[in-house]
């Protein structure tokens, strides 16, 4: 099932498909899309190829069919340490140096890309304002002396330094208590908003890709069963896989519901 775009697509992936020894299919025939300022969900359980699709983007795995556009330009024709500087990457539990301190963190790709050391202080300090981390405070310490909600702010800022287009979330949000998740999703949101990156994020909670995505693909079994935006899935689900992972959340916010109307 392919997702709708446009002439203006940050990525275009057609037919993605990953085959491992013994045809065994991680991803069957995905197709995606992602316009500039855009999130796009990807959404399963875990098996479903949702991060294999995720890795293939930056040719962390390699695909064995199909084609994937970065900016109009074929993935398999950028040297792959150059794509990945060109792409910015947040996993689950932030992924820091631990020997690094904050402003080394976010440094890493510019260091690599040649930036001058003005340009990147300058960018490293303009980061920590967008995440929301004094940079007198933070510039200089280490991961052991942050939070899990601040380490993954500098993560995002990691993501970010480089100005890249485009942003890949694995579970990004995942390892943080419920209070921290929810005020960086708001935090990242209003950063797209601003900067206007496209983003794409894999998560297997509905319930975070019905709140922060433009589009979800629900995906089971390596295949995409279905593809919309959030109102699409909740009022028309194409798949009773779509509706199991729906259940969830609207269970959750009926039981919410009764206790602020209970006496």
């Amino acid at each position: 099932m392919s997702a709708a775009g446009t002439g203006t697509d940050v990525l275009r992936v057609e037919g993605l498909t990953k085959r491992y020894p013994g045809s065994v299919l991680a991803a069957d025939n995905v197709s995606l899309s992602v316009a500039a300022g855009e999130l796009v969900a990807i959404v399963g359980e875990s098996g479903s190829g949702k991060t294999t699709t995720l890795k293939a983007i930056n040719r962390l795995i390699e695909p064995s069919e199909g084609r994937i556009q970065f900016q109009g330009r074929d993935v398999m024709g950028i040297d792959a340490h150059d794509l990945r500087r060109e792409i910015g990457w947040v996993m689950q539990g932030d992924g820091l140096f631990p020997h690094f301190t904050a402003a080394q963190n976010i440094a890493v790709t510019p260091r690599l890309l040649g930036w001058d050391k003005p340009r990147i202080a300058a960018r490293t300090d303009q980061l920590l304002e967008l995440v929301r981390l004094d940079p007198a405070d933070f510039r200089d310490r280490f991961p052991l002396k942050m939070s899990g909600g601040q380490r993954q702010r500098i993560a995002i800022a990691r993501a970010l330094a480089a100005e890249p287009p485009l942003i890949l979330l694995d579970e990004a949000f995942s390892a943080l208590d419920p209070v921290t998740r929810a005020g960086l999703q708001e935090d990242f949101t209003a950063l797209q908003h601003r900067l206007k990156f496209a983003a794409v994020m894999v998560t297997h909670d509905m319930a975070e890709a019905l709140l922060l995505a433009n589009r979800i693909l629900v995906m089971k079994d390596g295949r995409v069963v279905q593809t919309g935006t959030p109102s699409d899935l909740v009022n028309r689900p194409a798949d009773p896989y779509v509706t199991e992972l729906l259940a969830a959340p609207a269970k959750q916010a009926k039981a919410v519901a009764a206790l602020e109307g209970a006496s």
